[in-house]
């Protein structure tokens, strides 16, 4: 706090949009969660006489450096970013920095293509990059721990990335094998964001960004593309959309069938019917995703399970399939399911509630033997 209190005295003048001074009495600063921030994190707050000064207030701050003393005109949004960093030097500053000046040659020496190198070149090349990454850890430690632990609560720590690296098949749409890359978790950008995760290919010496991730689900084990790895940070079973969206409405948990594979089941006569078929010796799969029209979208229909060519739905006497016989979405499901049996994809569709229990017990019995 006390260090960021001297670039706050530092404040020679604040303007308006009209370029009119504006008199302030009192500047303070507080440590403080906005209550309209979705992030819900503390940050620092300039207060200007009682009032937060938020990024939307088009005002011009005029202060002096803290180390060269030189005078600076800024927005407000700049001036918060530079309060929250704690970051003492200016531009004239960092651009006199000689690490600044060694970290900008590594970086283009990394720009020299593979056409335009002998085999020592390449050596130098992928010794600057890891230099590189050095100096980003130790330009990392030298910032305050109000910074780190806001960097981390949305990057990937080390012990992130080893949690969720057995979900991850490929990174940039398949093009990437995560086994072929390193992992780091700092690394310096030349942007506001001043350190970011990247993977490092040693074996063709580049940096590569960790995006459009292809993953596998803990639950179904589905593959889908993902967007960003950042946003399993925090997630300690890693689940497709479908999983994702049951396990909102049914805690979805799992079992094995006669052969030991994962079955997925959300209710007691779910699990009642699995024990059922693992007795008889029938092997039973989860079911397949059907897709079926309702009030002018395309939606996905999980049919819990199947045995051979045999489709299996489950439904208990719960208020959730109620909803859907009185809105029609279920009769949407069935009809799709109907689609698909003429088609000669399945066999037949079997809906077990507990009134016809033993009645389709013994058909489906039947029909395996």
């Amino acid at each position: 706090m006390e260090e960021r209190l001297k670039i706050i005295h530092n404040i020679l003048s604040v303007t308006d949009e009209n370029n009119q001074h504006i008199n302030i009495n009192n500047i303070k600063l507080e440590f403080s969660c906005n209550k309209y921030s979705s992030k819900k994190n503390n940050i620092y707050h300039i207060t200007l006489d009682g009032r937060h000064l938020s990024k939307r207030d088009k005002y011009k701050i005029k202060y002096k450096c803290v180390t060269c003393e030189n005078i600076h005109v800024v927005g407000v949004t700049q001036f918060l970013r530079k309060v929250n960093k704690c970051s003492f030097r200016c531009n004239l500053c960092c651009n006199k920095e000689d690490n600044k000046r060694l970290q900008h040659s590594y970086y283009l020496q990394s720009k020299v293509t593979n056409e335009d190198c002998d085999k020592n070149s390449q050596e130098t090349i992928k010794k600057s990059l890891i230099d590189l990454h050095k100096d980003s850890i130790k330009l990392f430690e030298g910032y305050d721990d109000d910074f780190k632990d806001r960097y981390f609560q949305y990057h990937l720590t080390n012990d992130d990335y080893f949690r969720i690296s057995k979900n991850i098949v490929s990174l940039q749409n398949g093009k990437y094998d995560p086994n072929n890359l390193e992992f780091w978790s700092i690394f310096k950008t030349n942007n506001q964001m001043l350190f970011t995760s990247v993977f490092y290919d040693k074996n063709n010496n580049t940096i590569i960004k960790a995006d459009q991730p292809i993953m596998k689900c803990d639950n179904c084990g589905s593959i889908w593309r993902a967007k960003l790895l950042e946003r399993y940070k925090n997630h300690y079973k890693i689940l497709c959309t479908d999983c994702t969206l049951r396990n909102k409405t049914f805690k979805i948990r799992s079992t094995k069938n006669n052969v030991n594979e994962q079955i997925l089941y959300q209710s007691q006569l779910e699990l009642k019917f699995i024990k059922w078929c693992n007795d008889n010796n029938i092997t039973l799969q989860n079911g397949p995703t059907i897709f079926y029209d309702f009030e002018g979208k395309t939606r996905k229909y999980k049919v819990d399970f199947q045995i051979n060519d045999l489709l299996i739905e489950i439904k208990d006497n719960h208020i959730w399939h109620q909803q859907q016989l009185q809105s029609g979405k279920w009769s949407a499901k069935e009809c799709a399911v109907n689609n698909e049996l003429s088609k000669n994809k399945y066999k037949e569709y079997y809906l077990i509630t507990p009134k016809n229990w033993m009645n389709s017990l013994n058909k489906i019995k039947s029909v395996l033997h």
